[in-house]
Order: C-alpha cells, then sequence, then structure tokens
C-alpha cells in the first residue's frame, strides 16, 4: 500500500539556545552524524513509501536542503515562510501545509524530527495499517508522574483503543504518554482541516490527538525501548552520550 512521510521540523528549539540559535535543533550534531540521521534511516526502512516531505521554517530552510544533498535522499524540503519563533505556524499547521505536497489518496506517517527512538518504525506502521480506517498513534510507558506531565497522556482500553487523551496534564491519568509519531489514513486528512477549523490548538500535535479521540477511533501502539524528545540541553547530552556507543533497534 502506498504511503506518504511528514517529518516536522519547522520548530525554533529555543529551549536549547544557545545551541539553535544558529542551528536546526534536528540537525545538532550526534556522535558522527546528526539528531535527523537516525530518525531518516528508520523511516528508509519502512516498504511502501512513495513520498517524503519534511517542513521548516524559512530560517533554517537552506541547512536541511544541504543536508538532504549530502545524504543524496529523495526528501522534498517545504518552506513554511516563517523566520521567527513568534511567528511560527504550529505543528498541525505544518501538518496541513505538507499533506497539500503528498498525494491525495494516500496514508500518511508523521514524525517528529526531535524525538529518538531505538523501535523499529516499520513495526508501528504494520500495526497502524491493520487498524485503518482508524488513526494509530506510538505510545509507552514513562517512568514517572513528573515526566508524564510534559507529554500528551492517554488512557487505553484492554484492545489498545485510545479511550481518552489529555495534553500536558497536571494530574495525569495514567503514565501512558504519547510520542511524535502518528499514522493518518488518508480519509482522516479531512478531520485534520476541521480541527484547525473549529479554533483547535494548532501548536502541539496532542491538542489534535485529544479532540479526534473524541469522534474517531484511535489505536495506540506500546513502544519499547529508548526514546529521547529532545527538549533541552539534558535531554540532547543524554542523547550524545547514549549515541556514544552502538544502538540499534529494539523489539
Amino acid at each position: 500500500m502506498p504511503l506518504s512521510a511528514v517529518l516536522l521540523a519547522a520548530g525554533y528549539g529555543t529551549r536549547l539556545y544557545p545551541l539553535t540559535q544558529d542551528c536546526p535543533k534536528a540537525l545538532l550534531p550526534l556522535g558522527d552524524t546528526v539528531l535527523l540521521d537516525p530518525v531518516m534511516d528508520n523511516l528508509l526502512a519502512v516498504p511502501g513509501i512513495t513520498k517524503r516531505v519534511l517542513v521548516t521554517n524559512h530560517r533554517f530552510a537552506e541547512q536541511f536542503r544541504q543536508w538532504a544533498a549530502g545524504r543524496r535522499q529523495d526528501l522534498e524540503i517545504l518552506d513554511n515562510g516563517t523566520a521567527t519563533p513568534e511567528t511560527r505556524l504550529g505543528a498541525v499547521q505544518d501538518l496541513l501545509l505538507a499533506l497539500e505536497h503528498v498525494p491525495p489518496d494516500q496514508d500518511v506517517v508523521v514524525l517528529g524530527t526531535d524525538n529518538l527512538f531505538t523501535w523499529p518504525l516499520a513495526d508501528f506502521v504494520s500495526f497502524a495499517r491493520a487498524k485503518r480506517p482508524a488513526a494509530a498513534i506510538a505510545v509507552r510507558q514513562a517512568p514517572s508522574v513528573e515526566e508524564a506531565r510534559r507529554c500528551g497522556v492517554v488512557e487505553l482500553a484492554g484492545d489498545g483503543r485510545v479511550i481518552r487523551c489529555v495534553e500536558k496534564p497536571t494530574a495525569p491519568p495514567s503514565l501512558t504518554v504519547v510520542l511524535c509519531v502518528y499514522y493518518f489514513p488518508a480519509p482522516l486528512r479531512a478531520r485534520i482541516q476541521q480541527f484547525i477549523q473549529e479554533g483547535g490548538n494548532g501548536d502541539a500535535p496532542g491538542f489534535l490527538i485529544e479532540w479526534l479521540v473524541s469522534r474517531e477511533p484511535v489505536h495506540g501502539f506500546m513502544t519499547a525501548g529508548e526514546w529521547f524528545d529532545i527538549g533541552t540541553q539534558d535531554t540532547y547530552q543524554l542523547a550524545v552520550q547514549r549515541w556514544s556507543h552502538p544502538l540499534s533497534p529494539g523489539p
């Protein structure tokens, strides 16, 4: 089944300043490579992807073009036209922009480019395809309530269906958190547009998932292995230290 992929890389990484003042977060060094390289390697192992689009901002678009040229990958770099953190579109608006550049009849897998994980993305896509026409999201168990508070949190039914989603709750209803890895079947694209038209918060995808769960079936894929959400200098340094040792996809 043909599939398109969208990589979200239009943020400005202000919490990592000064590291990201002149370099996008996804292109920060990671040993002999950059953060985006293992993300892309995992994506390239997924069968059936015919179109790959990375959406970024105007400030960093040329750096991403140079990176893509160096890897000789079939990847379209899409400039969203913004140049400052204050004018950013938000992740959901960036996703809608990217969807204009992929075939309308194809499902889409969406990845955040600042999330590093060791499980095979192909396993998630296989799971998601089996759940069509419902959407699917990748989830994991957070080690603490404190970490869960920084994420979208879901409650799952016994069959893995998401029955509740709350973005960054003060009192998390569970420790099951949402990763920035989503699968949207083609018919659900209209729902994403509807979310924005109804005034939904387009900054974080978690708000979209929260809204979608109340209207459509959404299934959670429980992941194993390591995961790094590169949001602060501390988590970035942890990832750099971990990537200094060989990593391989987990079960």
